[in-house]
C-alpha cells in the first residue's frame, strides 16, 4: 500500500505525517510512504525577476528546513520514506505526484500554514479532495 503525504511544515502536515507512520505499521507488509513538499510558483503575480528569484530561493530554502525535520521525525518514529521537494501549483503538484506514486491514498492535513475556520477545510486540502480520483484521508 502506497501512502502520499503532502506537507508544508504545518502543524495539521505533522499530524498527518504521524497518522499515516501508525497506520502503514499496523498495516505491516509492503508499505511505503512518499512525502511532498511543493514550493509554489509565485512568480505569476506581478513582480520583477529579481524578486522572483529571492522569492523562490525562500521558499525553496523554507522546503529544505521542513524536509530536514520531517527526516529527522520518521527517524525518530523508526520509519524511512522518501521526502522530495516539487515546484509549482500546490494541488497540480500533489495529484501528479499521487498517480507518480502510485498512491492508495493521500493522506493530508485537514488545514495548512493559513489554516482554516471550525469544521472547514484548507484551500488545499479541498480541491486536492475534489480534483484527485484516488482516496484521499483528511487528517485534523
Amino acid at each position: 500500500m502506497n501512502f502520499l503525504v503532502p506537507h508544508d511544515g504545518s502543524e495539521h502536515a505533522y499530524k498527518a505525517l504521524e497518522q499515516t507512520v501508525e497506520l502503514s505499521k499496523k498495516l505491516g507488509g509492503e508499505t511505503k510512504i512518499e512525502v511532498v513538499i511543493v514550493v509554489p510558483d509565485l512568480c505569476l503575480v506581478d513582480v520583477g525577476l529579481d524578486e522572483c528569484k529571492i522569492i523562490t530561493r525562500t521558499l525553496y530554502e523554507e522546503a529544505q528546513g521542513i524536509k530536514a525535520r520531517i527526516n529527522e521525525k520518521l527517524a525518530n518514529y523508526g520509519t524511512s520514506a522518501e521526502v522530495r521537494i516539487e515546484a509549482g501549483s500546490e494541488v497540480e503538484s500533489i495529484v501528479k505526484c499521487a498517480d507518480e506514486f502510485q498512491a492508495d491514498f493521500i493522506v493530508i492535513g485537514a488545514a495548512g500554514k493559513h489554516g482554516a475556520g471550525p469544521g472547514r477545510l484548507g484551500s488545499v486540502a479541498d480541491k486536492v479532495v475534489n480534483k484527485s480520483d484516488r482516496s484521499v484521508m483528511v487528517i485534523r
